[in-house]
C-alpha cells in the first residue's frame, strides 16, 4: 500500500471530526484537559509525539533545527489551553510559528499519524480523542505552507 493511501483514513477521519464540530464545550462534566488526564498526561503523549516524529524517516527533517525541549512546552501548553485547561498557550499564533517551513499536507498527516498511535497506546477513549483531533484539525490551514 502506498503511503498516500495510509494517510488516506486518517484525512477522512480529521474531515469527519471536523465537520462534527466535536469540542470539549460541548460536554457537561469534567473538561477533555481532565479526561485526557491533565498536565502529566498531555506531556507525555507531546513528548513520545515529537520524539516519534523527530526518529521517523518521513518527518524526521522537521526537527533538524529545532529546539525540542521548547517545541514540546509549547505543544503541551497549547493542548492544554485548547482542551479547557488551567495553562494559558503563551505562544506565536500558528501561521507565524510555521511560516516558510514547507511543511507538506503529507507532513501534517504524517504527525496526526503518530498522535492517533500514541493516544490508542495511552488508552485515550474514542470521545476524547475525537475531541482533540477536532480541536487540533483548524490549525492544519497555518501549518502546512507548501
Amino acid at each position: 500500500m502506498t503511503q498516500s493511501r495510509k494517510r488516506h483514513p486518517v484525512r477522512l477521519m480529521l474531515a469527519a471530526v471536523a465537520m462534527t464540530g466535536i469540542f470539549a464545550s460541548a460536554h457537561a462534566g469534567p473538561t477533555l484537559y481532565e479526561r485526557l488526564g491533565g498536565r502529566d498526561a498531555v506531556g507525555r503523549i507531546v513528548d513520545e509525539l515529537i520524539e516519534t516524529s523527530r526518529v521517523d524517516p518521513v518527518s524526521a527533517h522537521l526537527f533538524v533545527k529545532v529546539n525540542h525541549k521548547r517545541l514540546k512546552q509549547k505543544i503541551a501548553e497549547q493542548i492544554c489551553a485548547l482542551a479547557g485547561g488551567p495553562v494559558p498557550f503563551e505562544g506565536d499564533d500558528m501561521k507565524t510559528t510555521h511560516a516558510g517551513l514547507g511543511i507538506t499536507e503529507e507532513d501534517f498527516y504524517r504527525l496526526v499519524e503518530h498522535l492517533v498511535a500514541i493516544l490508542d497506546r495511552s488508552g485515550v477513549g474514542t470521545r476524547e480523542k475525537n475531541e482533540l483531533l477536532g480541536l487540533l484539525a483548524p490549525l492544519k490551514r497555518d501549518v502546512v505552507t507548501k
